[in-house]
């Protein structure tokens, strides 16, 4: 039997439910929606199928965000709902799937991807680096204080979602790996016209929303999201404080903070939480345009050496490619005769320019005036991939 893979069409859109219902059985169908209809960067190109014959049977979603890196912005390709109808699996549709949504993100300016897999060797096989995420673990202090009252704490509200977005912006303005959004955005992804996102409150100073907080509570409480107006970031502590009491007063005392390590939240959760554990997260990245991805940084790299005045260059080799660059203390530039050379993977570029990690925790010998060059160029910062943002 004839055996195609292409792009969906418009009228096939319940039917890839239909493949996806059957591949994800746990997962409710009205889940998969949101992927045509509650994205705005949504487009058929961005949906592969593989049919037998004239029968759906496999299917994978691209889903394009664009993501800052400081002042620069990077497009990033997430790779979801990778699944085939249980009857026909084990034929390589997944994989070449896949393969074709390489094909596609080439094609249409992605930078780098990402995806989130328990079977890690599938995704290695076609270029896919596990790039390891810091989450804090910790339990909730035995006495908590009582809440101030310069702040009123809240649940969010559907009205909330214009002065929502104005926060995030504002408080993530400069922080990389997070996404740029729009209230159409967080209106259709989060299905806020249907129903307003649970397990979110809000911090209002003289009736202004000043900070938001989201965080779940199950078997533990879980911190996925925080914001807070630059000017308001004593909000922090009263917005935390108060999902710590509800999860106390609800029997629960362990927390997972999906947080990055800025001093503000570090401060807040120090005076609210104990017995801290780091562990890590392992996301799948892949560069996807390597050169492409090299010039949209130069002005935020342009940018940091003229900071310092930082001169030096560097010649990063990757399994994708290589690409020089040179400082000259107010400007980086592209140079391929840069030396020396630097072998990275995948991971550990993405980890560089997303600053979660440091020049320091590269193994391989680097003389130290290039390490640190590096750590001008790449400098470790608090980056975060919200969990709202999630695919």
């Amino acid at each position: 039997m004839e055996v195609t893979f292409r792009a969906i069409r418009l009228n096939e859109l319940e039917t890839c439910l239909d493949v996806w219902d059957a591949a994800f059985d746990e997962t409710p169908r009205d889940y998969f929606r949101k992927y045509f209809t509650g994205d705005p960067w949504f487009q058929p190109e961005y949906t592969r199928c593989a049919f037998e014959g004239n029968r759906m049977v496999s299917a994978l979603q691209i889903v394009r965000r664009e993501v800052r890196v400081g002042q620069a912005t990077l497009t990033l390709g997430g790779i979801a709902n990778v699944g085939t109808i249980p009857a026909y699996r084990s034929k390589g549709y997944s994989t070449q799937l896949l393969r074709d949504a390489i094909t596609v993100m080439e094609n249409e300016g992605f930078d780098f991807s990402m995806l989130f897999t328990g079977i890690y060797g599938f995704y290695a096989r076609l270029g896919w680096e596990q790039l390891p995420v810091p989450t804090l673990s910790a339990e909730i202090e035995t006495e908590l204080p009582a809440p101030e009252g310069v702040y009123r704490v809240r649940p969010l509200a559907d009205a909330d979602l214009d002065a929502l977005c104005a926060c995030y912006e504002q408080c993530n303005a400069g922080r990389s790996f997070t996404v740029i959004r729009s209230p159409a955005y967080l209106r259709g992804w989060l299905g806020w016209d249907e129903h307003t996102p649970d397990d979110a409150f809000v911090a209002e100073a003289a009736g202004k929303l000043v900070g938001y907080v989201v965080a779940p509570i199950g078997e533990r409480l879980s911190v996925i999201e925080v914001g807070w107006l630059p000017a308001y970031s004593e909000c922090v502590f009263a917005l935390i404080l108060h999902v710590a009491r509800l999860a106390k007063q609800r029997g629960v005392t362990q927390a997972r903070l999906h947080i990055p390590r800025d001093p503000v939240l570090m401060g807040v959760v120090r005076n609210l939480f104990h017995h801290f554990t780091w562990y890590e997260t392992t996301p799948m990245v892949r560069v996807i345009r390597l050169q492409p991805l090299m010039n949209k940084l130069l002005p935020e790299l342009s940018r940091r050496v003229q900071m310092v005045e930082a001169k030096g260059a560097v010649r990063l080799s990757l399994p994708s490619g290589t690409t020089g660059l040179r400082a000259n203390g107010g400007e980086v530039t592209r140079d391929a005769s840069a030396l020396p050379k630097v072998v990275l993977t995948q991971a550990q570029f993405l980890g560089l320019v997303l600053g979660l990690i440091g020049a320091e925790e590269l193994s391989e010998p680097i003389p130290a005036q290039t390490r640190a060059l590096l750590n001008v160029l790449f400098p470790r910062q608090p980056a975060i991939y919200w969990a709202w943002d999630g695919f």
